[in-house]
């Protein structure tokens, strides 16, 4: 369709319509995860306090999408809609850039063609549905490849002054928008512009603008060198795949043959688009071939494999590579898969639509699982909502490491304390033990921990906790780990919120009381520990007389016709296991601690709650309670509802 076609804007303008309501589609189905929650951190010190921690790198990244967040959030407020809106209208600000630089150095179908891809791309959807810098350094990146373009084409000087403007805004939100700069600078050399003045003033615009970067990059060169990277290393053709997989699904449950036939289809479209001439067409029953110009392609080899190299030596000094920060060559891509694809289109407008609906379709399959619940990203909301519905006041939170206290914090709506005193690698079990020995006077521990693996690979913190008290619960949302330890498991009474029960076994010990954590529980769950729902319960155990053998309690949920629908995890670092009854004292009270794990098909409807005390033989011991007697204890009933 020729470039100034009325359908082709109306069609542009119903695509940046599509492409903003993605972008806006489940914005807060995703907890804010780890780094989104240290941008609003970040953002909210003052501006100067901002742009001193990114040049002086105590903040890794340049700083002016913190500078940007932060003037949004005086708006708008921190809010996981608010912050995330900022990221959704810079991805929708990449579609009218992206559908420029198509239709300049290629047609107009072409760019409608890319825009389409871009605005289902389940990659550039996903940054543009998070509070990070990615989705404003990929659509600068774009824009300053456009002005690129646009200078060369014209001897008027404002345009290369607005490249210098866009390209150093890119630079300092991220470095890898600095990998752009060789690859135009040497597709100036290859191709100078029929202007005289255009290779002087871009080798100028190119220069200025590294300059005006130079204070940032030289002092990231200079810690490089000293800070040990957290990344794998990546091989040559591990780093092409990871690219691939990225720009087309993002992330698939798939692997070997279906996965390779993906990457396989999506990679001949960009090598066709980058390197084959247009097809044949016939007219007046002969073949001829279009005349194939050199410039648009390589302009976009350039600005794909310069980046992508540049991450690959460099990581020999320092492993740099991750597949998100190459979201600068993101537009390249798209571009040379919808060259592929229009090639198509020359030889067969059937063919070419074939193609376009099988990419269309690998796009739009990666898309569907960027709301996922089995691809979710860290749950620091459903961390902190368990934490702020359990703990009670004279328990202590332990956040672990001590930046996880930025995400917990974000989410947390309780009083309890938090505290978070482990930050770099462990010097040893020492240095644990000489922080946490306060911790028993409090009530319960509730450890908060994610991030590890390199600040306590081997569990320090964990392990003392567990070998000083005992397991209350444990949780496991995405990326985040919840456990409470019962740092006053002994106790001189029964608390007043336990709701009495006076039963008595073997007339050795009574259960005085038990806790529930609700009255209405579901049979699933897809946050903590899919597929099942739990039920907590605190039981309190009194000795009569001292004990002789071992006891072993077990809690269940049954209905009218005694069927168990669920039961009590076996846990040995719960309170029997790690304080057993023949060390218990006459008199004391011993807070004991279960999970019952409920059958995921359980119907709807009030089941009841019983408890049994097995001896170390496994026979149930025989109960009397104010209600009757029997080889186990009613609790009571609770509901049972199903999602």
């Amino acid at each position: 369709m020729p470039s100034g076609s009325r359908r082709g804007e109306w069609a542009f303008l119903a695509l940046l319509l599509l492409g903003f309501g993605l972008r806006l589609y489940q914005l807060t189905f995703h907890s804010l995860w780890l780094d989104e929650t240290v941008s609003i951190y970040l953002a909210s010190f003052p501006l100067s306090e901002i742009f001193q921690q990114g040049m002086s790198l105590q903040e890794p990244n340049p700083p002016l999408y913190h500078l940007v967040l932060s003037l949004w959030m005086r708006v708008l407020g921190s809010s996981e809609a608010s912050v995330r809106i900022l990221s959704a209208f810079l991805g929708t600000i990449y579609l009218p850039a992206l559908y420029l630089l198509g239709r300049r150095l290629f047609s107009a179908r072409l760019a409608l063609i890319a825009t389409l891809l871009a605005v289902s791309n389940p990659f550039l959807v996903w940054y543009s549905q998070e509070a990070r810098m990615y989705a404003l350094v990929a659509t600068l990146s774009v824009w300053s490849m456009y002005c690129f373009v646009r200078a060369l084409a014209t001897p008027r000087w404002y345009w290369w002054v607005a490249y210098v403007l866009v390209t150093v805004a890119s630079l300092y939100t991220h470095l890898y928008a600095a990998f752009l700069l060789p690859a135009q600078l040497l597709f100036l050399f290859l191709f100078p512009s029929r202007h005289r003045e255009a290779l002087r003033r871009g080798a100028l615009a190119g220069g200025l603008s590294l300059l005006c970067f130079s204070p940032w990059l030289s002092r990231a060169w200079e810690l490089s060198g000293a800070t040990p990277s957290w990344r794998a290393p990546l091989s040559l053709f591990g780093m092409i795949t990871t690219c691939l997989e990225a720009f087309t699904v993002r992330r698939l449950p798939l692997s070997g043959t279906g996965l390779g036939l993906i990457l396989a289809v999506s990679g001949a479209f960009v090598l066709a688009g980058l390197f084959l001439p247009y097809l044949p067409q016939r007219a007046r029953g002969r073949i001829r071939w279009k005349r194939l110009d050199l410039r648009p392609n390589v302009f976009l080899s350039l600005s794909l494999l310069v980046p992508f190299v540049l991450a690959y030596v460099l990581s020999f000094r320092q492993q740099i590579f991750t597949v998100y920060y190459l979201i600068v060559i993101l537009g390249p891509f798209l571009l040379a898969l919808g060259a592929g694809l229009e090639k198509v289109t020359s030889f067969s407008r059937a063919a070419g639509l074939g193609s376009l609906l099988v990419v269309m379709a690998i796009f739009v399959s990666g898309l569907w699982f960027n709301w996922s619940p089995d691809y979710r990203k860290e749950e620091w909301r459903a961390a902190a909502r368990y934490v702020s519905g359990h703990a009670k006041p004279g328990d202590a939170i332990l956040c672990h490491v001590d930046y996880t206290r930025i995400p917990f914090v974000y989410y947390y709506s309780g009083t309890v304390p938090v505290f978070a005193p482990f930050g770099g690698p462990l010097a040893g079990e020492a240095e644990v033990a000489q922080i946490l020995e306060g911790l028993g006077e409090y009530s319960t521990v509730w450890l908060v921990q994610s991030h590890t693996e390199w600040a306590d690979p081997t569990r320090a913190v964990e392990s003392w906790l567990s070998t000083h008290f005992p397991l209350v619960t444990q949780q496991y949302p995405p990326g985040v780990e919840v456990k409470a330890y019962a740092a006053q498991y002994r106790l001189s009474e029964v608390p007043s919120e336990a709701r009495p029960v006076d039963a008595l076994f073997d007339d050795k010990v009574r259960l005085a009381g038990y806790e529930l954590d609700g009255e209405t529980f579901y049979s699933t769950d897809d946050t903590y520990h899919p597929p099942s729902g739990w039920i907590h319960v605190t039981l309190y155990w009194q000795p009569l007389v001292p004990l002789t053998e071992e006891y072993i309690a077990a809690v269940g949920l049954i209905d009218e016709a005694h069927q168990v629908w669920g039961g009590a995890l076996e846990r040995p670092t719960g309170a029997i296991g790690f304080y057993p009854p023949t060390s218990w004292r006459v008199g004391e009270v011993v807070r004991d601690d279960y999970d019952i794990n409920l059958n995921p098909v359980t119907p709807e409807g009030t089941y009841g709650l019983e408890v049994s005390l097995l001896s170390s033989s496994g026979e149930r011991v025989q109960a009397s309670y104010p209600e009757g007697q029997g080889d186990s204890v009613p609790l009571g009933d609770v509901s049972v509802r199903s999602r």
